[in-house]
């Protein structure tokens, strides 16, 4: 684009008006390229930049539009992105201009006639509405941005005549019991995948009213197991093996098991006789996605899980990770390790350091050292 890269030099056009024009050219042909340069050096660029880039898309779309014969349908979609090391999270909604525009509108409606009933409470004392507290503390009502939040996940899905199921597993934030006592800054972990803030976590904590105890061996973090004897498993041995496998237990598979997952007998249940077959007990399960829950009933997978246990005393065992060995097809045997908690080990090992000192401490204060042997005299 010679012409404009003529008028970037000379400073009629700003740089980041120039950014604008790569940007929203980038699917152009280079026939369409030289069009578009033509186009833009005849303009007056004497206009503000929201004018500037309204006329950019404009031609943009009209040059993409002119000569394509089947033109791409819109594309529809949600995207969920996975939280930032603050705890955010990002849902992202593709669509038609005119379909996006009007939910915003529709969005930014509902937000504003909930501002002015809140500020309406506020000024007779009544009952703020969608107020976390925060309107009241400050005597103003929330910001659009956050009301349209609030809307949003407050909404009620609808699905037509199509049930929807009851979800497989709750959101599940584990926390250690260090950091829910405010003695330690360990992040909590969100469906055993996002490691989120000790105050958020502690936060969503205090504003349960159930938790759930999950116990881990002390040194190697491994999760301890639950008993079972059934073929279906229990609601408890589903959230363990949702903390054992966050995702697809499938080597390289990255879809959460919170979302859509299968358990599957490593050892196969043997239903018309049980005893012969593999048990339904946690050593013998793990979940994979639907697809490679196909693969492994057609053949295709071939897991062995070995559990390694290490009695420590004759009361106590020491509790290490899984490991299973995967032969995928005619691939090579690949190996893979159980899920873990980091942070009980390292917890651990800074109380047992802590109370080792404080014995040292203690012990030197009960028995300090004995003074040492006065110098004899000079004579």
């Amino acid at each position: 684009m010679p012409q404009l890269l003529a008028l970037l030099d000379t400073g009629t056009l700003p740089a980041r008006w120039f950014t604008f024009i790569l940007r929203r050219s980038s699917t152009l042909t280079p026939h369409h390229l030289t069009e578009l340069d033509h186009s833009i050096a005849d303009w007056d660029l004497r206009v503000d930049e929201d004018r500037f880039r309204r006329r950019l898309n404009a031609l943009v779309q009209w040059l993409h539009d002119r000569d394509d014969a089947t033109p791409t349908p819109p594309q529809r979609s949600v995207d969920i992105h996975p939280p930032d090391e603050d705890g955010t999270a990002c849902l992202q909604l593709h669509g038609p201009a005119p379909e996006i525009l009007s939910l915003g509108r529709r969005l930014d409606s509902a937000a504003r006639a909930i501002q002015k009933d809140q500020r309406k409470a506020i000024a007779t004392g009544h009952d703020i509405p969608f107020d976390d507290g925060t309107a009241t503390t400050t005597g103003k009502p929330l910001p659009l941005t956050r009301l349209r939040y609030e809307i949003l996940t407050r909404s009620i899905l609808d699905t037509g005549t199509t049930p929807v199921p009851r979800e497989r597993f709750r959101l599940t934030i584990t926390v250690p019991a260090l950091t829910l006592l405010g003695i330690e800054n360990a992040p909590g972990l969100l469906d055993g995948i996002h490691p989120i803030p000790p105050q958020m976590a502690r936060q969503l904590a205090g504003s349960e009213n159930t938790w759930h105890r999950v116990l881990t061996d002390p040194t190697t973090g491994a999760f301890l197991p639950l008993p079972a004897d059934r073929y279906v498993p229990t609601p408890e041995m589903l959230e363990y093996l949702r903390l054992t496998f966050p995702v697809c237990a499938v080597p390289g598979c990255t879809r959460p098991t919170s979302w859509a997952s299968q358990i599957d007998h490593i050892q196969e249940y043997h239903h018309t006789h049980p005893e012969t077959g593999g048990t339904t007990e946690i050593p013998n399960l793990h979940p994979l996605c639907w697809r490679h829950h196909q693969m492994k009933t057609a053949g295709l997978l071939d897991p062995i899980k070995k559990s390694i246990t290490h009695p420590t005393t004759p009361t106590n065992t020491q509790f290490e990770p899984g490991t299973t060995t995967w032969t995928i097809r005619n691939s090579p045997p690949r190996h893979t390790l159980d899920e873990c908690d980091l942070i009980t080990p390292w917890l651990v090992h800074t109380f047992t350091t802590t109370w080792k000192e404080f014995q040292q401490r203690l012990t030197h204060h009960n028995h300090p050292d004995p003074p040492p042997d006065p110098e004899p005299p000079p004579f």
